[in-house]
């Protein structure tokens, strides 16, 4: 990849998640029972222990750091991380509201951390490394920053069509706003294939290189419409500037979408990530 792409893409990730902040900040709290079980298999993953100091990458609105300051205690420490002010403004407004004292906050690039070598003794990372352009810098990054022993561990999502909420999602968002380069179904899943974490954590120096599938079957009571705080994150570039009749036809077309998952009174929907680790050689 070019300089100038690069930094093209750069820009359109950071710009598309400046927007994305505040959606993102208003439903972290709804999201957080959906979350949770998504984070602990990274948190079992990485090996966290009571009193380690970690790395946590592109934190959103706070997890899975919030729930590793509760595991490494008073006597650990959580850097959260986000290269979006907007995005980590979520995280900062919950850690306070609970009184958490053991995190810091720092604006980073993944690709080139502020932080000197050796510094952590684990580096965590839930869906972030798939929105960068060279992921490869990210591993290396990581990498670096991790003490001698350390653990690394990255989650990201599998192939789209395995995770039932992406599927509907994309074709309802196809059928009502067309071909909108707000909305990206692409990137979030380009490194779903199996192998390519791996090969990643390797290239970047990691030994006792690990992956696997985690594959979920939620059940959620059909007409729940549990699928809100997802749709408010994924498309409110586009229902900012939409029309009644448009926010209407997406919620038909979701609705719609999820009536092709429906047994009896429940939704029986699929989730696929992938979770990687690799250790830092002592």
């Amino acid at each position: 990849m070019t300089d100038d792409r690069t930094e093209q893409q750069k820009r359109e990730t950071y710009d598309n998640w400046v927007s994305r902040g505040a959606a993102w900040d208003a439903n972290a709290d709804r999201m957080q029972k959906l979350a949770r079980g998504l984070n602990q298999p990274l948190i079992e993953a990485a090996g966290i222990r009571a009193g380690q100091h970690v790395l946590d990458l592109a934190s959103g609105a706070g997890e899975p750091a919030m729930s590793i300051a509760e595991l490494v205690g008073p006597d650990g420490s959580v850097t959260a991380t986000d290269l979006v002010p907007e995005m980590l403004a979520g995280a900062r407004r919950r850690v306070a509201e609970a009184g958490i004292g053991n995190v810091a906050f720092e604006i980073a690039d993944m690709e080139a951390l502020p932080f000197t070598d050796a510094s952590f003794d684990v580096v965590t990372c839930r869906f972030g490394l798939m929105f960068l352009p060279e992921p490869e810098k990210a591993m290396s990054e990581a990498f670096r920053v991790l003490r001698p022993g350390g653990r690394a561990a990255f989650m990201i999502w599998g192939p789209r069509d395995d995770t039932t909420l992406f599927r509907v999602f994309a074709e309802a968002g196809e059928a009502v706003f067309g071909a909108d380069p707000r909305i990206d179904f692409d990137r979030p899943f380009r490194l779903g294939e199996d192998g390519r974490l791996a090969a990643l954590l390797s290239a970047g120096g990691f030994g006792n290189v690990s992956e696997e599938a985690l594959k979920l079957t939620p059940r959620m009571p059909a007409g729940s419409r549990f699928w809100e705080p997802q749709r408010d994150m994924t498309f409110g570039q586009c229902l900012a500037g939409a029309d009644e009749a448009q926010a209407t036809a997406l919620d038909a077309a979701i609705e719609a979408g999820f009536e092709g998952y429906r047994q009896g009174d429940e939704l029986r929907l699929t989730v696929h990530a992938r979770i990687g680790t690799g250790d830092k050689p002592d």
